[in-house]
């Protein structure tokens, strides 16, 4: 009896044995994508053509739209319990993160990849930490663009192509297609993103690229890299800050606070808005007019809507301005299954991966080689050709650490200038350090000057200690 016991037993083990390789083996085919979406929608055709060809098997971990992507991530990459194999990285991220350890150095996996040599040597350097090691690899780029809607200006006197040359003459058509459209309800003159709703659309696509449109030298007005520390210069903050509050306060063109804080607005202005005629001019990604081809149907985007550059603040050189972004695929540290990361990587950012992104999402490419193809080039509704041209004065957002703590105080101002109706009464108490612009027909409005810089921090709702810190401005300049 009790050699059948042990037999079993034995038995037991073996079978234990036998089947804890294959378990193991199983789990080292799977690989954990995380990415913003409720579906995988253009990644589908890359994914399923790497599980045929490889064997492994894709486990999605979707992040709803609606969620705050970088947390949801951060909190994933915090254990190797919940840790994705593969991540979508916004190109900002990648210094601080790879600083911080939480990314994989890429180097040696990728070092016999030849498709490496299609990529653009700036795009390049955007999947690069501070030390120059690679960390991610560029899967899009983009450029921000003054949309307008050219029936609507016909309607008022301009036809054809129409660029503004400078701020001034950007509020001067919005005011126009206020009083020309005072009847379209919910109608919006001129949309530019300026609520905490939206954090990173408002600090990249308004605050920041408002400023690199003011004068001087961009980064050194943002960000000093060769000091390493975070400078504005004052007069262009408050030239930045001045038009937020004239589109918004005085001249009342922007959308209302309710619409800028609308969580769905987002999606309504590429689904509704834009296709309805009840927004004049949009400033936003280059993607929009792509998205029209696949996710937005609307063919005939091109004939209503033409791409303006964004001018400097008084035209001044280089006469345009724009910001620059894009994604990234990245594998973090934590990762277990980093073979299967590599290999994925290798899909998403090879010919066939980056093309379907881009044609989808309407993105630039970061690959020379998709940027010639003729499929990608012929894409109709698309700004493609118009984008090309916009990459040669494109700024960066800084890609450093504390970005994400620091553009939460570019949001603020932006967000409390434009709802100055909450934040005026606070200014009252030192109105003897405000400039008043009183006409008998509107109301006061207090406007920011160099001489009460110091008011801005009732404001934007930061302390002025708080404005020190992320801006370099002494309490007593």
């Amino acid at each position: 009896m009790k050699k059948k016991v042990l037999a079993m037993t034995m038995m037991a083990a073996m079978i234990a044995a036998a089947i804890a390789p294959a378990a193991s083996a199983e789990e080292d085919k799977v690989v954990k994508l995380a990415l913003q979406g409720d579906s995988l929608t253009w990644q589908q055709e890359i994914v399923d053509k790497f599980e045929a060809e490889t064997g492994y098997k894709v486990e999605p971990i979707l992040i709803p739209a609606d969620q705050d992507m970088y947390t949801k991530t951060m909190l994933l990459m915090e254990s190797a319990d919940t840790c994705p194999d593969v991540i979508a990285e916004d190109g900002f991220m990648v210094k601080s993160d790879a600083a911080a350890g939480k990314l994989y150095c890429l180097d040696d996996a990728l070092a016999d990849w030849e498709d490496l040599s299609k990529f653009d040597a700036a795009m390049l350097e955007g999947g690069k930490g501070v030390d120059g090691k690679t960390y991610a690899v560029m899967c899009s780029t983009d450029t921000q663009i003054l949309y307008y809607n050219k029936d609507l200006l016909k309607a008022i006197g301009i036809e054809g192509d129409w660029q503004p040359k400078n701020w001034q003459e950007i509020i001067d058509v919005a005011s126009q297609l206020k009083e020309a459209n005072a009847d379209v309800e919910d109608f919006i003159p001129l949309f530019m993103y300026a609520s905490s709703t939206y954090p990173e659309e408002t600090s990249m696509r308004t605050f920041q690229l408002l400023l690199s449109g003011t004068n001087g030298e961009w980064p050194s007005q943002l960000y000093d890299e060769a000091e390493g520390k975070w400078v504005v210069d004052k007069e262009n903050l408050l030239t930045t800050l001045n038009f937020v509050d004239d589109i918004f306060n005085k001249s009342q063109v922007a959308e209302t606070p309710a619409q800028a804080a609308d969580s769905s607005i987002g999606e309504l202005l590429t689904a509704d808005y834009m296709q309805n005629g009840t927004v004049g001019l949009y400033v936003t990604g280059s993607w929009t007019l792509g998205q029209f081809a696949t996710q937005y149907p609307y063919p005939e985007a091109m004939d209503v809507w033409g791409c303006a550059n964004i001018p400097t603040s008084d035209g001044q050189e280089p006469g345009y301005t724009t910001m620059s972004g894009g994604w990234t695929w990245a594998i973090p540290e934590l990762a277990n299954n980093k073979d299967g990361a590599v290999e994925l990587l290798k899909y998403l950012c090879g010919y066939d991966g980056i093309l379907a992104r881009v044609m989808y999402n309407g993105e630039a490419s970061p690959r020379t080689d998709v940027a010639e193809a003729e499929e990608y080039l012929n894409q109709t509704p698309s700004a493609i050709p118009f984008t090309k041209d916009q990459l040669s004065y494109a700024h960066f957002r800084p890609s450093v650490e504390g970005y994400s703590s620091i553009t939460t105080s570019f949001t603020s101002a932006v967000e409390s200038v434009a709802t100055a109706s909450a934040t005026v009464e606070s200014a009252r108490s030192k109105e003897e350090t405000v400039e008043t612009k009183a006409e008998t027909s509107k109301p006061t409005i207090y406007r920011l000057t160099e001489d009460n810089l110091h008011t801005i921090s009732p404001m934007i709702g930061l302390t002025e200690e708080e404005i020190a810190a992320f801006f370099d401005i002494k309490k007593d300049d």
